[in-house]
């Protein structure tokens, strides 16, 4: 990625007013954002537009972030993963199919950003 390449974040979420929340956080952080409704959104998403970081719920109403996580893990190795989650015991599953495990919800968009960062700076 050039130094001024802008990222592309794609946003899971089934919940609207988080994703939205979300996305304009890092909209406001010179971020280019997707936001998707859901396991089947993100999926078409992924085909149709370069995707650098996806931030995905574990739960959402079509499958669930692990699904999200498997499915790009098998054909997208470039993309980095954060699942957000409002329950500790995914973590361990989580923990599996992305690096750090997930954020637990609610969650400042600013930790957001920076484990962005730090996801992309390992590259």
């Amino acid at each position: 990625m050039q130094a001024d390449e802008v990222e592309t974040i794609l946003v899971a979420s089934s919940d609207a007013l988080q994703r939205s929340m979300i996305a304009k956080y890092l909209r406001e952080c010179g971020y280019s954002v997707i936001e998707a409704t859901g396991f089947d959104d993100a999926r078409i998403a992924i085909g149709h537009y370069e995707v650098d970081v996806v931030v995905s719920d574990t739960q959402m109403r079509d499958g669930t972030g692990f699904d999200l996580s498997t499915y790009i893990r098998s054909r997208h190795l470039d993309i980095e993963i954060i699942l957000t989650q409002s329950l500790v015991k995914t973590a361990q599953v989580a923990g599996d199919l992305c690096e750090q495990g997930p954020l637990d919800q609610p969650y400042h968009p600013q930790r957001l950003v920076d484990e962005i960062k730090r996801l992309r700076a390992v590259r």
